[in-house]
């Protein structure tokens, strides 16, 4: 047969729909025997010549039953089929070819590998059919693998693309959803129709029947049967859809596989895997095997991949990010915004601790709350004196865990909670201010257990009672009352308490009258010198105020300075005129220093300390936290400067 010396025809357009090589003219036999001789790796040749080949393989292996070669002929379909898969008439044709042989030189059953790709032409693959025919013929129910293989290679099987591009994530989700549908699995009947594999050339050359009967038998065709088809549907959509804000992310963002954005739109059952990632051997490494740690938030932001470079204060979405992660690791951590602790800080400590879930509560629950408050104001009362005496410490473990109505883990929660309060002193004004909102039955409760935090190690110093004095008073409590509770040693009962019940022995004489000694308290209170204290804070406070009151009469207020009140007091709503100036002046550079914070305070006629806690009050009210910080210089820390800056334009 002629071929051409020159020239041919690399798209195979004169090729015929079934091509031939005795009908392929001169050309195209060129172009054929040289793609042969090049060893076939032309992915753009025409897919006339790949069928061509591909006609003398299915002879060799099914006609003349070369069963020996089979692993080099398997080799050489599937090769061809990475190289021409996306032309759906040859990948059809390679593929049953691929079944047929696996079933023709395999004498073990051969169960495929699930695949997005599974499903083939217009009826399930042999391999499929096969590999569950065996089950059912065996009565054996099917598992979630087969399961989820049967409805992929269904003809009209189409997936989206959270399914394709979650694959993996797919068939580990899919094991929990069926094993809660069907514990015991799938329990398919046979059907009486019965599994007939003939196998036809591609070429349409001849035929080959494929024996597919094991002991029993021949196999029942799962082909045949529909009943669970409409549920196992209905799963698979149930299940993709789970997974759609997971798949959205990484189509947006492929980087982002693995980390914690991702992980925390994972269902819970794939999120637990997560202990595996690299992220999750961090966070196991930092806790070393221990059931509770305390850390730094550089510490733990890092171990999350979380960056909070150049932040002072934690903004809520990453908090409620290191939280949700924490969850899924069944590691809980405090202070935890979400459970109403202060806001975190990138210079503050956590405290971490193993627990189901991340240890989550009801933090609006009224026995939490009031356990919260008493912890708040028992550690902050406890570090008055800036030292943290171990009864101390052991006095706030004893008050939460005799707090009626609340679980194990609130009571875990709340002990890493005072941890943190004790290990940092920057929130303690946030914990005071909240107790503001308190009912009255619960201040009660907070003042019983300040004092007897304070009482613990035996003595109040005078740290430790201008404290509760500033407690009382933050609360709209009586001050004069902290000395009575100091008195009682903050040993209050609200009802008689059964102690043992009487038992009468007659012919016992009564003891004698304890001594005085003997009787008085453990706990000794130095009453004249807590007399002197409270005196000396009013005379204090007394002079403070007569100074300044001299000076401003002595002096005219700055006329600039009280207009800049003036107008501000409009734009900073809850701010009386002369406070909102005084603001006005510290937003104006961002900054201030304290010789010109004070002067400007005197000249609106009020006192500087008092003046920045007014403010602070008010930055708590609307910002959760201080505005004014700082002690030579007065700032404003960015994030907040921004946002009264928008009041401004606001206003």
């Amino acid at each position: 047969m002629k071929v051409a010396s020159v020239g041919g025809d690399p798209t195979g357009a004169s090729l015929s729909y079934w091509p031939s090589y005795f009908n392929a003219s001169p050309a195209s036999r060129r172009t054929y025997l040289e793609w042969l001789a090049g060893g076939r790796d032309e992915a753009e040749i025409g897919i006339g010549y790949v069928f061509l080949f591909f006609y003398g393989l299915e002879q060799r292996l099914f006609h003349d039953r070369a069963v020996a070669e089979a692993p080099e002929l398997i080799a050489e379909v599937q090769r061809l089929l990475h190289l021409h898969g996306h032309n759906g008439s040859f990948k059809l044709y390679a593929t049953r070819f691929l079944d047929a042989a696996a079933l023709w030189a395999s004498a073990a059953p051969v169960k495929p590998d699930l695949s997005p790709e599974l499903k083939s032409g217009y009826e399930i693959p042999m391999a499929v059919r096969v590999h569950l025919g065996r089950k059912i013929a065996a009565k054996t129910p099917l598992d979630a693998g087969d399961a989820l293989m049967w409805v992929l290679s269904l003809p009209d099987t189409n997936l989206r693309t959270a399914a394709t591009r979650c694959f993996a994530e797919l068939v580990q989700l899919w094991e929990y959803r069926f094993a809660e549908k069907y514990p015991d699995g799938l329990k398919v009947n046979p059907p009486k129709t019965r599994l007939k594999f003939e196998y036809r050339a591609a070429s349409g050359g001849f035929t080959a029947q494929i024996d597919v009967s094991d002991t029993s038998g021949p196999l029942p065709d799962i082909a045949a049967i529909s009943a669970p088809i409409s549920r196992l549907r209905d799963l698979l959509s149930a299940t993709t859809e789970e997974l759609a804000p997971y798949s959205r992310l990484l189509g947006r963002k492929p980087d982002a596989l693995g980390t914690l954005d991702a992980a925390l739109l994972l269902p819970k059952e794939l999120a637990v895997t997560f202990a595996e990632t690299e992220v999750g051997r961090r966070v196991e490494h930092m806790l070393g095997g221990r059931n509770v740690i305390s850390v730094t938030v550089a510490e733990l932001s890092s171990a999350l991949a979380l960056d909070i470079e150049g932040l002072d204060k934690i903004p809520t979405t990453i908090s409620n990010q290191i939280g949700g992660y924490l969850d899924h690791l069944g590691i809980g951590y405090e202070p935890d915004r979400r459970y109403g602790s202060s806001p975190l800080r990138s210079d503050g400590q956590v405290v971490m601790f193993r627990a189901a879930g991340g240890g989550q509560v009801d933090g609006e629950a009224a026995a939490f709350v009031s356990a919260r408050a008493m912890v708040d104001v028992a550690a902050l009362a406890a570090s008055a004196d800036e030292k943290i005496d171990g009864s101390e410490i052991e006095a706030i473990t004893t008050e939460i865990r005799n707090v009626p109505g609340l679980g194990k883990v609130e009571r875990a929660r709340l002990i890493a909670y005072a941890s943190t309060l004790l290990k940092d002193t920057s929130s303690h004004r946030f914990a005071l201010n909240k107790l503001k909102t308190l009912d009255a039955a619960a201040k009660q409760s907070v003042v019983r257990s300040a004092t007897a935090a304070i009482m613990a190690d035996g003595h109040a110093s005078p740290a430790e009672v201008k404290f509760l004095e500033r407690l009382y008073k933050s609360m709209g409590l009586p001050v004069d009352d902290v000395y009575s509770m100091l008195h009682r040693g903050a040993v209050v009962l609200d009802e008689p308490v059964t102690v043992a019940q009487e038992q009468r022995t007659p012919g016992i004489a009564i003891p004698q009258e304890p001594s005085a000694a003997r009787s008085s308290s453990s706990i000794q209170i130095d009453h004249f010198r807590l007399e002197r204290l409270r005196s000396e804070t009013s005379a204090v406070s007394e002079l403070l105020a007569g100074i300044f009151v001299e000076e401003e009469a002595a002096s005219a207020p700055s006329t600039v300075v009280v207009a800049a009140a003036q107008t501000a007091a409009s734009r900073f709503t809850g701010l009386d005129a002369a406070h909102a100036g005084l603001l006005e002046e510290v937003l104006r550079d961002g900054k201030l220093s304290r010789d010109q914070f004070d002067t400007a305070a005197r000249t609106l006629r009020l006192l500087p300390d008092g003046a920045i806690e007014r403010i602070n009050d008010w930055g708590f009210d609307q910002f959760e936290e201080p505005i004014i910080e700082g002690d030579e210089e007065l700032t404003i820390a960015s994030h907040i400067l921004s946002e009264l800056s928008e009041a401004e334009v606001a206003a």
